[in-house]
This record gives C-alpha cells, sequence and structure tokens, in this order.
C-alpha cells in the first residue's frame, strides 16, 4: 500500500495516524539540530527536489524487484515497475545482484515465500508446501491498523536468524551518480528508521496480543541496500527495539497534542 497521501490509514470507519507523519511532525522538537540541517539542504541544494524524488523512486523500484524475488510476482508494486531505462539509470541490477544471497537466505528461512500471496495472511491454496504455522508467515508491506490510533506498512516480516522480525529497507544513491562516493552509511544516519521500526512492532505486538495467530515481533533490523558492496543489515535486539518504541510512544503522544487531535479518529 502506498503511504496515503493525508497521512492517515482507513479502516472500518477509523482513521489511523501514519507512524511517518508522527516523526516528521515531531523531530523538529525531539532532534531540533537534525531538522534544521535537513531544512537547510532542502533550502540550499540545488538538486535537493530532484535527490529525493529520485530517492523515492529509487525506493519504490527496490522494493519492488526485491517482491518479485521472494514471491515470483509483483502485486503490491505492479503499477509500478521501471521501464528499461529506468532500470539503466536507476542501476537496479547491481542493487539486486548485491541483495541475492540475503534474499536466498531469507527464502531458505521462509521456505513459503515464493507461495505465498504477498498481500494476504495465508498461503496459495493447494500449495503442496505450505507454512508449518501462520505465525510465521512472511508480510511483504501488510498495513498495521494499530488500536491504540497509529498505522503503517512494514517492509517485511519475516523470521531472520530464528528470530520474527520487523524489517525496513533503506537503498542509499547509486555510484553511479554524478559525485556520489563510494562511502557505506553509518547505523547513526538511521535514528529516525530505528524509531519508525520501533513504533511498527509495538503496533504490532499489541495486536498479537489479540491475535492469537500473531507471533510477536522479537526483534529489528535496518538493511542499508548499495549497489557496489552487499547490503548491511543491521539487527535491533529486544531491549532497543523497546527503547524505540518507548520514543515512538512518547512522540506519539506529543503529535497528538500538537495537533490537538485524538487518534484513532472516526471518519
Amino acid at each position: 500500500m502506498a503511504h496515503p497521501a493525508d497521512g492517515i490509514y482507513k479502516k472500518d470507519g477509523l482513521g489511523y495516524i501514519s507512524v511517518g507523519d508522527v516523526l516528521g511532525k515531531t523531530l523538529p522538537l525531539f532532534d531540533p539540530s537534525r531538522a534544521n540541517s535537513l531544512q537547510w539542504w532542502r533550502d540550499n541544494w540545488e538538486d535537493a527536489t530532484e535527490i529525493l524524488e529520485r530517492a523515492t523512486r529509487r525506493g519504490a523500484f527496490i522494493h519492488g524487484e526485491i517482491e518479485i524475488a521472494l514471491t515470483g510476482e509483483s502485486v503490491i508494486h505492479a503499477a509500478e515497475r521501471p521501464t528499461y531505462e529506468e532500470m539503466i539509470s536507476y542501476n537496479l541490477h547491481e542493487y539486486m545482484t548485491y541483495l541475492d544471497p540475503l534474499i536466498r537466505e531469507i527464502k531458505k528461512e521462509n521456505p513459503c515465500s515464493s507461495l505465498c500471496h504477498p498481500n494476504e495472511f495465508h498461503c496459495s491454496v493447494g500449495s503442496t508446501r505450505g507454512c508449518h504455522t501462520r505465525q510465521f508467515q512472511l508480510l511483504i508491506e501488510k498495513e498495521i491498523y494499530c488500536p491504540y490510533g497509529w498505522g503503517g506498512t512494514p517492509d517485511l516480516r519475516l523470521m531472520f536468524e530464528g528470530l520474527y522480525t520487523l524489517m525496513d529497507y533503506k537503498s542509499v544513491r547509486s555510484y553511479k551518480e554524478e559525485g556520489v562516493k563510494k562511502e557505506p552509511k553509518p547505523i547513526s544516519k538511521y535514528k529516525e528508521a530505528i524509531i519508525q521500526v520501533g513504533g511498527y512492532a509495538l503496533g504490532h505486538n499489541i495486536l498479537a496480543k489479540k491475535i492469537p495467530w500473531m507471533k510477536p515481533i522479537e526483534q529489528g533490523a535496518i538493511c542499508i541496500c548499495y549497489d557496489w558492496r552487499e547490503p548491511h543489515v543491521h539487527l535491533i535486539n529486544k531491549k532497543e527495539l523497546k527503547e524505540a518504541a518507548s520514543i515512538f510512544l512518547q512522540r506519539f503522544k506529543v503529535y497528538q497534542t500538537l495537533t490537538s487531535s485524538q487518534f484513532p479518529i472516526k471518519l
């Protein structure tokens, strides 16, 4: 599902504010230095708009290619398939070449991944090799509607290194773009992404207490994708995940105060 334009996920007559909007609105209060730096860059960097637009397109394309690699089909991103020219322009082949070993490991640990419909909670009807249990379902961009008022679309929920994991992808600009150096990104650049994963995991685990078959998230992961080296998968352990969830919850409360709102809202 694409991020809703108004930032509100809608289900059964209720609106849930997106995790991303909560973090964007509250960043100036919780990390003013970062917020000011980002704003200065947008206002003063000549190619800022183009870089942001390319980042959005690149992310959508890479998500779509991973979806196909895991399931054999494109459902969520079917309308966003890149043209041949875009495949070349964004250097997608090299991103996927370096992601291939990781995808193979994911499929090995999640043996139903090539059979499960990417937008459902169950295996394909008539499959001969189904999930051992629905709790271990690999979920690709399946929405979360937390009853406490926030929503979002995690990139991936899966078994990873023996733990049920919520994973988020981040792609670094292609080294083939003018002026871009081959430099790995430190995880310190992704503080907001870690809090985002914490918010998603908290929402999932709240639902897991209400839905017997849902397995709680046990760890988070940020997968930083490159087109010149293997991806860096930064694992977020249970303690760190709880800390990130706590920060998100604090920012969610502040967001509601700032906007004089109380989510979920009736539509």
